[in-house]
């Protein structure tokens, strides 16, 4: 008697819960403005967030950068100032954004992911191929590549720039 008392519990149980709509966890992104300034390497990204929309998203990273006629690579800044406005952040938290984009003077390809959670991040990578188009027959190529990652936080502002 028990052990059928306990298969009907069981089963009362499993029904209860194969019944239920399926839970998704949805990533709470408040409004406001976001970032971070890190004045040690000069690296930076601020956004604002209004009604899940990111907007006027700006950062700026370092990558390196080798010519064709060096043996050697170089650091270099890529500022972006030019991302997709408005895009929406998917319920789960994570937005992926592509484009391209003039920044410091090199036409890069550039990824990012938001991520937005119990630690909000920001990822970048950004390709520079070499522009055959711009160079002169004896000019260096030079081609860069970096990827980046930086915690942000909500409620930043940049400091404005003193000379």
């Amino acid at each position: 008697m028990a052990l059928a008392l306990l298969a009907a519990c069981a089963l009362y149980f499993f029904v209860q819960t194969s019944d239920a709509p399926a839970r998704r966890n949805v990533a709470v992104v408040p409004n406001g403005t976001y970032g971070v300034n890190s004045p040690a390497t000069g690296e930076y990204v601020v956004f604002t967030v209004r009604n899940r929309k990111v907007r006027d998203l700006a950062f700026q990273m370092t990558m390196g950068c080798q010519a064709s006629d060096s043996p050697v690579s170089e650091e270099r800044f890529f500022t972006s100032a030019e991302a997709p406005d408005g895009r929406t952040i998917p319920a789960n938290g994570k937005l992926v954004m592509h484009w391209n984009e003039e920044g410091n003077g090199r036409y890069g390809q550039v990824s990012a992911e938001l991520k937005f959670g119990v630690r909000d991040v920001a990822n970048f990578a950004v390709i520079v191929p070499e522009d055959r188009f711009a160079a002169g027959p004896e000019d260096a190529l030079e081609s860069c590549h970096g990827i980046g990652s930086l915690r942000f936080h909500r409620g930043f502002e940049l400091s404005p720039v003193t000379p």
